[in-house]
């Protein structure tokens, strides 16, 4: 089971192969290629360091972000807005189903403007067009 922060399911949406360090976009990498390759993965939407996290270096020795309380407030948005719930668990399958094939700008802006790879421009809603063909949707 793959275990998730909520804002993540947005960065995985968007991701380009870009990241922290080279040990980053290594662990990074492998979880689309996972998710593709079985979109039927049981995915947990939990609080805390998850996956994606694994080689971040906001990460603390207590698996606290030091940026907790925006990563917080990204979570929350995505809680929200996609009707998720934290500690449950879903099928893969049901995200790209229920939140990509419908994502869009508005959804990308309430719930990623704070972020910094927002701010750097690195994840655009230009890219939701693209990103929905990579993911073959």
């Amino acid at each position: 089971m793959l275990l998730l922060r909520p804002h993540h399911i947005n960065c995985l949406f968007f991701y380009k192969g870009l990241g922290y360090s080279k040990e980053f976009i290594k662990g990074m990498n492998e979880i689309p290629i996972l998710l593709k390759k079985d979109p039927n993965t049981t995915l947990k939407l939990v609080t805390g360091c998850d996956n994606v996290c694994f080689y971040c270096p906001n990460k603390q020795l207590n698996n606290i972000c030091i940026t907790k309380e925006k990563v917080d407030n990204l979570d929350y948005n995505t809680l929200k807005i996609y009707n998720l719930k934290l500690n449950k668990e879903y099928k893969f399958r049901g995200i790209i189903d229920n939140i990509y094939k419908n994502f869009n700008k508005n959804n990308f802006h309430a719930i990623c403007s704070t972020c910094n790879w927002y701010k750097q421009g690195i994840c655009s809603d230009n890219a939701i067009i693209d990103q929905l063909k990579n993911w073959n949707l």
